[in-house]
């Protein structure tokens, strides 16, 4: 039986953030695997010292980037269970579910979906359950009024819909 130290640390994503994580990483190794080793070779062929060969330099940077970020989205999918749609529940804010949420500045509406670290994107309106607005939401029903402690200052939400 593993131990906690051996335990495989899971992400939950959602179907949607999963597929998006299998088609970032397909680009990837796309570019990694078959532009990059192209055009490697083509500014090593220019004469001279390799490390004066600043496109040369550009492009090896950049394959240690690509290959940290494969390695990344690797290490992600494979630790990533892919939460099912079933289970998301429409009574309680949890990972997965979508919020409506009105704040007592008298702003808004605002909707969010909340989901996994790996997952949240602010232009999709997807925070994390990790973020100060996430935890607070955490749990909690419609029309309740929730307090998230966010680095500039407590912010009040009451809790207008949830929904998958």
């Amino acid at each position: 039986m593993p131990t906690n130290s051996q335990e495989k640390e899971t992400f939950f994503l959602t179907e949607e953030g999963h597929e998006a994580k299998v088609e970032k990483l397909k680009e990837l190794r796309h570019e990694l695997y078959e532009e990059l080793p192209d055009k490697l070779k083509e500014a090593k062929a220019h004469e001279g010292d390799l490390r004066e060969n600043k496109e040369f330099m550009f492009l090896r940077e950049k394959q240690d980037r690509l290959q940290a970020e494969v390695k990344r989205l690797e290490n992600l999918l494979d630790k990533a269970e892919i939460i099912d749609r079933s289970e998301i529940r429409s009574d309680m804010v949890s990972i997965g579910t979508r919020v409506i949420l009105q704040p007592s500045d008298g702003n808004g509406p605002e909707t969010y979906t909340l989901v996994s670290p790996a997952e949240a994107n602010l232009e999709e309106n997807k925070i994390s359950v990790g973020s100060p607005v996430g935890e607070a939401l955490m749990g909690h029903q419609q029309g309740e009024e929730v307090v998230a402690h966010t680095p500039s200052g407590d912010r009040k939400y009451t809790i207008l819909g949830i929904g998958e």
